[in-house]
């Protein structure tokens, strides 16, 4: 069975639904509630197993309650945790999260430095053996070892980018990674480039990965030589965001660690992502294989 792992984030998100974002100062009545877990890698991690693949996920979380309950609902999932590290004193990740009718978030979180952004790397038998490697570089120092080591072997070693790299790590994993992808609102902070296509132009004279960047409902669009070139988005009617970026990560990574054409596995990512937007909740809503195979037949 094709094994990826996922190198980052895990979280516990608290959900509140409303009919439209509370975008005004002041109380805000929500019509639901769900506590679920999340987190970039956590999620990709989940999406990877709904896929029927093997799901790894490395990651750091506290020794708190909250921790539990993000090890309780990632084993629900399928995904292995034995990489996952419980820190005593210090608290989880935590994040509060509101949700609108048309599928948009509004997301607020809490991670302490101490958790992923200044912890070290884990020794090089922590990694294990995988297919693919995904980043989603909140724990810098772990990204930039996994690539290198995924580099090394000659798997795929995909960085997942939608925010600032940490300066003191950001060559090595623009250096290391095959594939690098970014968000849209992550390829501006990122690069300080305010167009897509300079902003790619700049990550290119960085990296010798493939580039390409989401665009939501929009697709994607990944640069081929000085070309840029877009695959369209699917066209479904969005219901929940929440967590469809990171589907498309972990699928991205299944696919390319399957051996898929880089345009075969952006469309499969994408066909993944589509299908969760159209589900209201969590990883719940993440397809399995043959729901993604039969959007992609439709096609």
């Amino acid at each position: 069975m094709t094994r990826v792992l996922c190198v980052g984030h895990a979280v516990l998100d608290q959900v509140f639904d409303f009919a439209a974002l509370p975008l005004e100062p002041g109380k805000h009545l929500a019509r639901g509630y769900r506590m679920v877990g999340g987190g970039m890698a956590a999620n990709a991690a989940c999406a990877v197993a709904r896929l029927g693949a093997e799901a790894l996920l490395m990651s750091r979380i506290g020794g708190d309650p909250a921790g539990a309950a993000i090890l309780a609902e990632l084993d629900a999932c399928g995904v292995a945790t034995g990489a996952v590290e419980r820190v005593a004193g210090l608290p989880s990740s935590i994040s509060a999260i509101a949700v609108a009718e048309d599928g948009e978030r509004l997301l607020f979180n809490h991670t302490d430095r101490r958790l992923l952004e200044e912890a070290p790397a884990p020794a090089e038998a922590g990694f294990g053996v995988f297919d693919a490697l995904m980043a989603d570089c909140r724990w810098p120092a772990a990204a930039a070892a996994g690539l290198e080591l995924a580099r090394r072997r000659g798997v795929p070693a995909v960085a997942d980018i939608d925010h600032p790299l940490a300066s003191a790590f950001a060559a090595r994993i623009l250096g290391a990674a095959s594939h690098v992808v970014f968000s849209r609102d992550g390829l501006k902070k990122a690069t300080g480039c305010s167009g897509v296509e300079e902003g790619l132009a700049w990550a290119a004279a960085r990296t010798g990965g493939l580039l390409a960047v989401t665009l939501g409902a929009d697709g994607v669009l990944w640069r081929d030589g000085e070309r840029l070139e877009l695959l369209p988005g699917f066209a479904v009617t969005a219901v929940d965001t929440m967590g469809a970026g990171d589907a498309f990560h972990g699928a991205l990574a299944l696919a390319l660690a399957e051996g898929q054409a880089w345009t075969a596995s952006l469309r499969f990512a994408a066909a993944t992502a589509a299908l969760k937007v159209t589900r209201p909740g969590g990883r719940e809503a993440y397809p399995g294989r043959a729901e993604v195979e039969a959007l992609l037949g439709s096609t």
